[in-house]
Order: structure tokens, then sequence, then C-alpha cells
């Protein structure tokens, strides 16, 4: 690894258990590191594609406005969560959308989309209903497989009955 740039850290995030848990983690192993780290999370919305039928389009166009609508949702919880990591740790905020699947579109943002390597790749265990028949339908089995990177894959979920002082516990 070049010293002069940043350990580089992509976490994916949502607004489930799982992702909190993997955001936690990543926050957490970032405040022990003893480099310069550069922590990024990354909301992905995957979009339905659309189809040459105009009739099947307008239905598509329906549920992807409700798919950008509960996005926007989510990621306000996501970055009410973030919020308690502030004051600890530096962190950028990414989201992207595209059509297709999460995983995929996640693989290729890393690939091509950040401009610098990525040395570590963080996720919860979240199912893809969408990616289900190729790998087994979880994010991350897609991402080990894909990415050119370790994928720390955090399989506990954040409990959110103890949001009060931030705290997890399993």
């Amino acid at each position: 690894m070049d010293v002069t740039r940043p350990y580089t850290v992509v976490v994916r995030i949502d607004g489930t258990s799982e992702g909190f848990a993997a955001a936690e983690y990543a926050c957490s192993l970032c405040l022990k590191l003893k480099v310069h780290y550069r922590l990024i999370f990354l909301y992905v919305v995957a979009l339905y594609r659309r189809s040459a039928l105009n009739l099947i389009n307008r239905q598509t166009d329906q549920l992807n406005a409700d798919i950008r609508e509960d996005a926007e949702n989510d990621m306000v919880k996501c970055k009410q969560f973030l919020s308690r990591f502030e004051s600890l740790v530096p962190y950028e905020w990414i989201s992207i959308k595209d059509e297709g699947n999460i995983g995929p579109i996640m693989a290729q943002f890393i690939a091509d989309g950040l401009n610098s390597p990525v040395d570590l790749a963080v996720v919860g265990r979240t199912v893809d209903a969408g990616i289900k028949k190729l790998v087994g339908g979880h994010v991350s089995d897609y991402l080990i497989v894909h990415l050119n990177c370790p994928v720390m894959v955090v399989k506990d979920e954040y409990d959110h009955s103890d949001d009060e002082n931030g705290s997890r516990q399993r």
C-alpha cells in the first residue's frame, strides 16, 4: 500500500439492523487504525430497469418513484444514525442510484467510481432478492466474489432498542 494514500474503507449502509451494524463496526475499526484512513458510507438505490414496452415502463416508472421516495426516507434514518459518530470519525457520504441490483451496482462503483483503490469493504448480511438466484441472495456474497479487495461481513444486527445511548447489544 502506498503510504501517502489513506487506507480506504467503504461501508454499504442502509436502514436495516445489518446496515447499522456494519456502520458501527467500520467506525469502531477506523478508531483503532494507526494509519490515515478514508471512511466512505455508500448508500445504493437499485431501480428497476426500463424496457422497450411503454405500457410496462409506466408501471416501472411508478415503482421506481416509490423506491426513490423510500430511499430518501431511509437515507434520513441512516444519516441520523451516523450522526452519533460525527465527533469520533471523519467520514464521507455517497449515495448512488442506478438500474439493477445492489451488489453489481456497488461493485461497479467501487471499481470505477471512486478513482482510488478500496482497501476494505464492510457490509451487513442483507438479502437482495434480485441476486438471490445468482449467488444465494446476499449482497455480501456477491461482493466477496466480485470485488478486488477484502470484504468484511458483519453478521450481527444492530439493536435499535438501545438507541438512547448509542451502544449495541447482542
